[in-house]
């Protein structure tokens, strides 16, 4: 059975999920007229990629279309794509770690190219600014979580597997993407312009809770230069609030930079050989 929906109900009334239920069980949800995942439950990277795909198809001919932060409607949708609950299957130390750490690169990607959506800096003013903002600061938490599973990963491969070039290079990447996130994140603090205070403020608050587990991952130089950063937000940002919470978070992110700075600064300890195991009958050597 299809429901039709006449021309003066579209909006909002179209914006409701239509759920139909097949006689095998399973949910099939649609947002106007494009399925999307299953918002009752986690998503993983094809559900992100579902559902990019269906807002990108949205997003080319409607106008003001994308789901909302707080919409009374679209508010769901848009909590499931930031929710914590996402993350369990990366972190399920029952799966394998190369698994878990592949999921997590391309639940990245994904995110990045939904923020694309979300974000337009040819308006002066954010359309989107509360729900840009939001998938900033939860793609942070997902940037963190891929360089835990990356180091882990590593930390398994033999000192020969180590030094192949392709893992080296793997490695270096998701140090340079880390380090651009991070410096993209405080980009956005300082437009005032295109995003309203509100979303500032609430953008601030998730930052200072959401950088220090990916700013101890960072190279210490890396490290050095985002201080700086902050430094200078929490005197002179536009909003005594924003200023606040980054105030709040400097000694975190400075305490972790010390430790960095300290385990650096520690000699280099050259790996115990193993005695060698004399396996020799006794009186062989005469």
């Amino acid at each position: 059975m299809s429901l039709t929906l006449s021309r003066p109900l579209l909006w909002p009334l179209a914006i409701l999920l239509l759920v139909w239920l097949p006689p095998a069980g399973a949910a099939e949800l649609f947002y106007l007229g494009q399925r999307i995942p299953d918002i009752h439950k986690p998503w993983r990277a094809g559900d992100y990629q579902q559902l990019r795909e269906a807002l990108e198809q949205l997003d080319s001919t409607q106008a003001n279309a994308l789901p909302r932060r707080s919409g009374e409607f679209t508010g769901p949708i848009y909590q499931r794509m930031i929710s914590t609950e996402n993350f369990r299957p990366q972190l399920n130390i029952y799966a394998p770690l190369e698994l878990r750490q592949n999921e997590a690169r391309e639940v990245l990607f994904e995110l990045k190219e939904l923020m694309r959506l979300y974000f337009d800096f040819r308006a002066k003013q954010q359309p989107y600014a509360a729900e840009a903002l939001g998938l900033m600061s939860y793609s942070l938490r997902q940037q963190a979580i891929l360089f835990t599973l990356t180091t882990e990963f590593w930390m398994t491969l033999s000192q020969s597997e180590q030094s192949n070039p392709v893992r080296l290079q793997g490695l270096q990447e998701t140090k340079a993407a880390a380090a651009m996130l991070s410096n993209s994140a405080l980009d956005y603090l300082e437009l005032t312009q295109a995003f309203g205070r509100d979303e500032l403020l609430l953008y601030s608050a998730e930052l200072s809770q959401q950088l220090p587990e990916l700013y101890v991952h960072l190279p210490a130089d890396v490290q050095a230069g985002l201080l700086k950063r902050i430094e200078g937000l929490a005197r002179n940002h536009r909003y005594p609030q924003v200023g606040n919470d980054m105030a709040a978070l400097l000694p975190v992110l400075q305490m972790i930079h010390r430790d960095v700075q300290t385990k650096l600064a520690q000699p280099v300890t050259p790996p115990i050989k193993a005695p060698t195991l004399d396996l020799s009958l006794p009186g062989s050597a005469q």
